[in-house]
């Protein structure tokens, strides 16, 4: 039986279980003592990003202090109120914290491996409620930063920015003064006063010393601006800068040193500028977009600014690309991302929200890797252009082989198929790489099969089922399995493959779970169950056991009574055969069909309940009763006729492997032709072949399979193992043949 279960919850989480006994897991193909202990061990519970996110942050970049144990990392923020960690290099979530009560509507890392993020009730019902974690995603410990007062509790959070060396933080308030955090002891340091100027957007310098002291920018385009030069201190708190605009647009310098805040130089906003959304600043270069769409370019070292339009509405968001000589711009809007060049102030590449879904956060994942977050929690790592998402496989050094045949498209992936099973017809046959796969990954492939090693030892039937298994097609696998068994016969079944084994297994397996539903039983239907199981088995003692079980409070007591008496006088004489078959008639015309089934099945009328039990569409129960009871030659005659009725229905796979069961070769091959299966059908018959259990009477059936299988792998541009069944295909295969080789010169 099958050993592993995956269940997929209404949140999107995938959870693994799987069987184990006392002696570790369950093997595959094992037979299960169900009178061992058996348990159902979790064995995988994978995260789902199902909740669309609301903010999405990668990690600081690589850099000469962490390249031994950097991995590129995205933090998401999701609707539901937790934060999942995503590797952007495979793709998988590898850590999911549940902190929060509310949408989380931002996150700021301040190393590697530490976050902080926070959330607040916007749009429900209630008062305002903030919450300020801090999080270490190694170890899972995190800490509530900020709590509610009676001054601040309704005032929702709508920013944090960390500082360039993770000294200090400062919590952004609508419609109310920041406050700044030290962060090495996660203590608030100072809450600005009421009348300090309402935030827009503010950022922090990403350097500490500063070309530029109390001078004013010449103009281009009407916009200036000024920093001043501070000294770095050897002792004590290092000295940090930062900037911000307020609503009438006017950028402000102020100044950070342990707890005290200095105010540098207030630059006059620009006539053609709206209110400023956000700011990017890297070195000597400062980027502000406003709320009209206009990107203003200054450069700090040269003291100039230039004002460019974009035409494309309000600017959400600006980004610089991580890298010292990088000046990539991601200019996030309403409708879509650009990636400007800031050194020539032009656009590179643009996408639109019609293309990628609505656009919910944008980051940097690499240098030239935009990574962008739509409504539906997709992520999209695109490339400078954003044209192409590159698949991270291909950048991967794998440790170990993997196998993926679905990597390149289908004619290439049946070729590969095909090769795998024709490994041994002829030495010097070796597949390239396909084009649509790459080298690495091709190569991970072979080594893990060991292709030469493995495969050309073996049969075709047996390099089939291995296929089969390896391409994760379970419905082609279980019909190899059928096949070998009923043409070596050198295992059984498990019980896994139900009707289609043999009668003596099958019956085996019937006693056994029987007895298990027995140990189980609780009710009277239960009860029941088991005596007309019994009844049908051929078994009288265990039914009129079972029936005088009855409590004498039951309203059933008189009818089972009764029954137990019948079960247990019923004699061979012609008299009572004719009278209890002439009752069971009566009773079977009266709805009353099991319990008329029973009495036929008292008398040894197996094959007639059969017969009653179809004509009623009672299938399975037909089924059951004439593996358990009749011979061999009663049991083909009600098979033929169910795997015609599964044929006309619809239900062609069972019924193929019904066929083989019953050693109907050229009949399994003949429903696979007609339901178009050819590359099934051909492996099929050629096992046979080669086990020397094809019927002669299948010599038709047998030159058309190899025929249409043959046109098949031409449509594949595999003439090579086309022209092999041309030659099997008969008159009418040669004649095609030999027009493929006149082609071929």
């Amino acid at each position: 039986t099958e050993e592993k279960l995956l269940f997929m919850l209404t949140d999107g989480r995938i959870v693994g279980w799987r069987l184990f006994d006392c002696d570790g897991p369950v093997d595959f193909l094992s037979e299960v003592q169900w009178e061992e202990e058996v348990r159902l061990v979790m064995i995988h519970n994978t995260g789902s990003n199902s909740s669309p996110p609301y903010t999405a942050k990668v990690c600081p970049p690589l850099s000469t202090k962490n390249s031994h144990f950097y991995r590129p990392l995205l933090a998401l923020g999701s609707n539901s109120g937790s934060i999942l960690i995503v590797d952007l290099t495979t793709t998988k979530t590898i850590k999911e914290f549940t902190l929060h009560t509310s949408p989380v509507a931002g996150i700021e890392w301040v190393a590697n491996r530490r976050i902080i993020s926070f959330s607040n009730n916007l749009g429900g019902s209630g008062p305002i409620k903030n919450e300020l974690y801090y999080t270490d995603i190694n170890t899972g410990r995190y800490q509530l930063l900020r709590t509610a007062t009676k001054d601040r509790d309704d005032v929702p959070i709508v920013g944090i920015k960390v500082s360039y060396l993770h000294q200090y933080f400062i919590v952004l308030l609508r419609d109310r003064p920041f406050e700044l955090w030290d962060l090495k002891s996660l203590n608030i340091i100072r809450e600005m006063p009421g009348n300090f100027p309402p935030v827009t957007t503010l950022e922090w310098s990403p350097t500490q010393n500063h070309p530029l002291k109390n001078a004013k920018f010449s103009k281009k385009d009407d916009t200036a601006g000024i920093i001043d030069q501070m000294t770095n201190q050897n002792d004590g708190p290092i000295r940090e800068h930062f900037v911000f605009t307020d609503t009438d647009g006017v950028v402000y310098h102020l100044m950070v040193e342990g707890t005290v805040i200095k105010e540098g130089t207030r630059i006059p906003p620009d006539s053609q500028t709206g209110l400023i959304n956000s700011i990017a600043w890297r070195g000597d270069l400062m980027v502000l977009g406003d709320s009209t769409g206009h990107l203003s370019f200054w450069d700090l070292k040269a003291r100039q600014s230039r004002l460019v339009p974009t035409s494309r509405g309000a600017i959400r968001k600006l980004i610089l690309a991580p890298g010292r000589n990088t000046q990539l711009l991601l200019v996030m809007f309403n409708d879509g991302v650009e990636i400007w060049d800031c050194a020539e102030s032009e656009v590179l590449s643009s996408i639109k929200s019609s293309k990628i879904g609505e656009v919910v956060d944008v980051d940097w994942g690499a240098s030239d890797r935009p990574v962008i977050v739509n409504e539906t929690g997709a992520v999209h790592i695109m490339d400078v252009n954003l044209d192409t998402a590159p698949n991270p496989v291909t950048a991967l050094s794998l440790h170990t082989p993997i196998w993926l045949p679905f990597i390149y498209n289908q004619k290439e992936m049946m070729n590969f198929k095909i090769y795998i099973q024709h490994i041994g017809w002829q030495e010097n046959w070796i597949m390239k790489c396909p084009k649509s796969c790459t080298p690495i990954i091709w190569e991970s492939m072979l080594h893990t099969l060991k292709l030469r090693d493995k495969f050309s030892t073996l049969t075709f039937l047996e390099r089939c089922l291995v296929t089969a298994a390896l391409y994760g097609d379970m419905v082609e696998w279980r019909l190899w399995q059928v096949l070998a068994y009923y043409l070596d016969q050198s295992s059984p079944l498990s019980s896994a493959f139900d009707i289609v084994q043999d009668n003596q297994s099958y019956l085996k397996d019937q006693v056994k779970n029987l007895t298990v539903q027995e140990k189980c039983r609780s009710t009277y239907a239960h009860r029941q169950h088991s005596i007309h199981r019994h009844i049908l088995l051929g078994n009288t003692d265990k039914p009129v056991q079972l029936l005088l079980e009855v409590e004498q409070d039951s309203p059933n007591f008189y009818q089972d009574c009764l029954r137990a008496s019948l079960i247990s006088s019923v004699s061979d004489s012609e008299v009572a055969q004719s009278t209890i078959k002439l009752v069971a008639t009566n009773l079977i015309a009266n709805d009353h069909l099991l319990e008329g089934c029973q009495l036929l099945c008292l008398i040894k009328k197996a094959v007639d309940a059969c017969r009653y039990m179809q004509n009623f569409h009672h299938y399975n129960e037909a089924i059951w009763l004439a593996k358990v009871a009749l011979t061999r030659e009663e049991y083909f005659e009600v098979m033929k006729y169910y795997i015609d009725l599964l044929v006309n229905k619809g239900s062609r796979h069972l019924g193929i492997l019904l066929a083989i069961s019953l050693n109907f070769f050229d009949k399994a091959a003949e429903i696979l032709l007609a339901t178009k299966l050819v590359t099934i059908a051909a492996p099929l018959v050629e096992s046979c072949i080669e086990a020397g259990k094809w019927p002669e009477s299948g010599s038709e059936i047998k030159d058309r399979v190899f025929v249409e299988y043959a046109k098949y792998l031409v449509s594949l541009n595999n003439v090579e193992v086309a022209l092999k069944y041309c030659d099997m295909g008969g008159e009418k295969g040669k004649q095609l043949g030999e027009e493929l080789r006149i082609c071929a010169q």
